[in-house]
């Protein structure tokens, strides 16, 4: 490939004079040794190679030339910070000693643009190259041009191009965050309908127990509108006898402390007392500051009334049933009393005696009969049957686990499937209820409950339950008496005759049961047992 012959006037080619600018790479070019090069001296360079220089200089983008068939190269000063570590020695370098890392694709670009005269251009193409050390894929978008001579010939090539690797980077994490915002979006979006929607009543507060937000359960429950209620204190649901429970409240929320399945009272709009179970996590900004707390609550006066029921019909049964108990002792002397005043008819002989001997054994009848209704309305009618105490636990547990969970108790069980027994089903059920309920009470601050069904090994063939809790225990005193009617430990819920009631069932059926308990060790906590044999009592019976 031809190169321009250079014109020579002795007097005007000097460097300083041939090469414009006062640009720092103009004072390299016109400095650098261009004699060891294909270029030769810069006072023999062409007038074409010297214009492509000079306008290659003054070009405001980052440019270079590369000229002749060797392809040497010469940059701006804008092209200086594209090279890094290639500056300055790429300076009079051809393109494939200062290019190689990129040569697959910087190569045939040239040969190209030299044997066809082609300009190539390529927007935000990704060209790796070793920058900083270590091989980066670096997004170019450039042209390259042919330099022509008068000829028409391809003299050398004109690459004007620009890094765009920040600007691409820049748009795709824009594109990136739109796409989180938008993610972002529809997952608040998602979170506002379950809150919208939620049977629960959710709601958030600050620091300072200032309602922020408000959902429909909490207009449903509460009564109030969201417009009455944020920007309001939380303090207006609050009983003013529990106003100190608040302060407690966001004292555990300030130290970034959760509270889980915390029973109180709550009022509504209308004045009535509302029993709940509010659960409350605090909200953290995002350098992890607290600045509020949610709020579930879960109205449970439903469950309230429901224990409140079974409570009162646990008292009216064991009414019936201590009646009954009585009524069975009243029995026997009361035969004896009619059979006493029938024999005293004979001693009787005059008619006022008589009359009165006639009115006493009337007024025993009524009391007999009395007798007999109390002892009918305690006694179970249904038939004994075959089943399996294992399901009878399982359903109880199944019964008492919501209530367990509500007080942070752990349920472990191991219900090995057990033999079948003739028994009567809702008096078992009415023991393991009474067992479970005990237990349950024993551990106001939650703890773990086991129960366990197996059959029988050791202790002769039948089915064993067990139910052990890690309560506060039974003191050594109280233990004997624990069987006893109307014993209790408690202060302020209880009959006294639950065990009682079940020690009865227990052995009406044959079984056995027995308690042990320590209230002092680390391992304090209670465990009863009930052993029912294989041929309960009423297994011969049929009742």
């Amino acid at each position: 490939m031809p190169i321009e012959p250079s014109v020579h006037h002795e007097t005007e080619r000097n460097p300083e004079t041939l090469i414009h600018s006062n640009d720092r790479m103009a004072e390299l070019i016109r400095t650098h040794d261009w004699s060891s090069t294909p270029l030769g001296p810069i006072e023999d360079w062409s007038e074409a190679l010297l214009l492509s220089a000079n306008l290659m200089l003054s070009c405001a983008f980052p440019s270079l030339v590369f000229w002749g068939k060797e392809l040497v190269q010469l940059y701006n000063d804008a092209f200086i910070p594209l090279l890094a570590e290639r500056h300055p020695s790429g300076l009079g370098q051809t393109a494939q000693e200062c290019w190689w890392d990129a040569w697959e694709i910087v190569g045939p670009n040239l040969k190209r643009v030299m044997n066809d005269g082609d300009t190539v251009f390529q927007e935000n193409t990704i060209v790796p190259i070793v920058r900083d050390g270590r091989l980066q894929d670096i997004r170019w978008t450039y042209s390259y041009s042919p330099i022509f001579g008068k000829a028409g010939d391809e003299l050398g090539v004109l690459v004007v191009c620009q890094d765009v690797t920040r600007e691409m980077a820049a748009a795709q994490e824009l594109r990136e965050s739109g796409e989180r915002t938008r993610a972002s979006a529809k997952q608040h979006g998602e979170l506002a309908a379950i809150i919208a929607s939620s049977d629960d009543v959710i709601l958030s507060k600050d620091l300072d127990g200032i309602i922020t937000s408000w959902n429909d359960a909490a207009t449903r429950v509460f009564g109030y509108a969201p417009e009455e209620m944020i920007g309001a204190s939380i303090l207006k649901l609050i009983p003013e006898h529990l106003h100190s429970d608040e302060k407690t409240i966001l004292e555990h929320i300030r130290a970034g402390r959760r509270i889980e399945h915390f029973e109180t009272v709550r009022r509504a709009k209308d004045g009535r007392l509302i029993d709940v179970s509010l659960t409350i996590s605090p909200i953290k900004d995002e350098e992890g500051r607290v600045i509020g707390a949610s709020k579930i609550l879960r109205d449970i006066s439903g469950r309230k009334r429901i224990e409140k029921s079974l409570l009162q019909a646990e008292k009216i049964a064991a009414t019936g049933r201590m009646a009954a108990t009585i009524a069975h002792e009243v029995n026997n002397p009361l035969a004896a009393v009619m059979n006493l005043l029938y024999l005293l008819r004979t001693k009787i002989t005059d008619d006022e005696g008589r009359d009165f001997l006639a009115t006493a054994e009337e007024e025993l009848g009524r009391v007999s009969h009395i007798a007999k209704q109390t002892l009918g309305y305690y006694r179970e009618h249904a038939a004994a049957s075959l089943a399996s105490v294992s399901d009878i636990a399982q359903h109880a547990l199944t019964i008492y686990e919501p209530r367990c969970t509500a007080a942070r108790i752990e349920v472990r069980r191991s219900i090995d499937p057990s033999t079948k027994v003739v028994l009567r089903r809702g008096e078992m059920m009415q023991v393991i209820s009474n067992l479970i309920a005990n237990s349950i009470y024993a551990m106001p601050e939650g703890g773990t409950l086991s129960l366990s069904v197996s059959n029988a090994s050791s202790a002769g063939e039948g089915v064993v339950l067990t139910v052990e809790d890690d309560g506060m225990g039974i003191a050594p005193v109280d233990l004997p008496k624990v069987f006893d009617a109307f014993f209790t430990t408690r202060t302020t819920v209880g009959t006294g005759i639950g065990l009682f009631v079940a020690k009865q069932f227990v052995e009406g059926h044959g079984g056995r049961i027995s308690i042990e308990s320590d209230s002092k060790s680390e391992k304090h906590g209670t465990t009863v047992r009930v052993f029912l044999p294989l041929h309960t009592a009423y297994e011969s019976s049929g009742k």
